[in-house]
């Protein structure tokens, strides 16, 4: 029955849907169109979206949808609203909860029906069309939300744990990730509760919906690999490149180089000369941004200290990982960790 209600809600056309709609319809009508801008004179930021889609920001940064202190949040993409491309600094999922809508990503063309399901990374190029009454969900994730969602799940080597991994830490990106669930009830109803999860919004939401969220992928990849569509990329390297990331994020806190080159019987020399061709960085580099993932993450949600912090992401000394800290993000561990609560 909730679903009903929630289904009932997110029917409802928003105030802006429906000038989007009205403008839609009267696209091909000059006289009509004239009179019905003139008569939403107020409107002056809708009015310049629907006007001029072109300038709609290109790129869209985490806070300015998903509110201060939260991993995630699960929008209605707007009915009608003209098409745009964008890119983003967060990991998206498009979810066609009724309907149909087209999604554009880098030159391809992709029609969804309902129950699909389309996983889009960060810096990636792409724009969604809905022009009738479909409903598409977008859940946006946190970049950082990543260890804390995938820390207990990346041994199992699933198609979803690589694609978080690559396009957090690998050189060459998997550009999106497809799955046809086929208006899978158990999966549409986890959306949903991690819909009515935000509008309950107490202190507790955000980490249910992060629950919800690591059982919602369990889930997918359990029912649905075999529908997953991903696109084609150079496999070279990829077999290594998922191991190394995998061993370093499972011992980020105490793996060195040596330890690294010994369990894959690699020299030092040629184990950090891989390294930096499968990933772009050196290992010191990838180790310092795996820790600090981790740092920030626990800053985030626990109540640690800054020694405790530093120990359990493999700094012996606190003033060491208060140093890298404050050069990565720019401010001390304590004042990230103010600012943010």
């Amino acid at each position: 029955m909730k679903y009903d209600l929630i289904m009932n809600d997110l029917s409802k056309w928003g105030k802006d849907e429906s000038l989007y709609r009205k403008y839609y319809q009267l696209k091909d009508n000059a006289e009509a169109l004239n009179e019905f801008l003139e008569a939403i004179n107020d409107e002056t930021e809708l009015k310049e979206i629907m006007i001029h889609p072109e300038n709609i920001p290109q790129y869209r940064y985490e806070d300015e949808f998903i509110s201060n202190n939260h991993n995630v949040a699960i929008i209605k993409h707007p009915r009608f609203i003209p098409f745009f491309f964008h890119e983003h600094s967060f990991f998206e999922i498009v979810y066609v909860l009724s309907g149909t809508c087209k999604q554009r990503i880098r030159g391809k063309t992709f029609t969804f029906v309902q129950g699909d399901l389309c996983l889009i990374p960060p810096n990636v190029e792409h724009g969604l069309e809905v022009f009738d009454d479909s409903l598409i969900l977008n859940i946006l994730i946190r970049r950082s939300t990543f260890l804390d969602i995938f820390i207990n799940t990346i041994r199992d080597k699933t198609e979803i744990s690589f694609f978080f991994l690559e396009n957090i830490y690998a050189r060459q990106k998997v550009r999106y990730l497809i799955y046809h669930t086929n208006e899978d009830v158990l999966i549409r109803n986890y959306i949903l509760d991690m819909y009515l999860e935000q509008l309950n919004s107490d202190e507790y939401s955000d980490r249910i919906i992060c629950s919800i969220l690591t059982i919602f992928f369990i889930q997918l990849t359990r029912h649905h690999k075999k529908s997953l569509e991903i696109p084609e990329v150079n496999q070279k390297g990829k077999a290594y490149e998922n191991q190394f990331l995998n061993y370093i994020l499972n011992n980020y806190a105490t793996v060195t180089l040596k330890e690294l080159s010994e369990h894959f019987n690699f020299s030092v020399p040629y184990c950090s000369k891989l390294i930096k061709s499968l990933t772009g960085y050196s290992f010191s580099e990838l180790l310092t941004s795996v820790r600090m993932q981790q740092g920030e993450r626990l800053l985030l949600l626990t109540q640690l200290s800054i020694a405790e912090i530093s120990d359990k992401i493999g700094y012996e000394h606190p003033e060491t990982f208060i140093r890298v800290f404050k050069r990565n993000f720019g401010i001390s561990p304590s004042q990230y960790r103010k600012g943010k609560h």
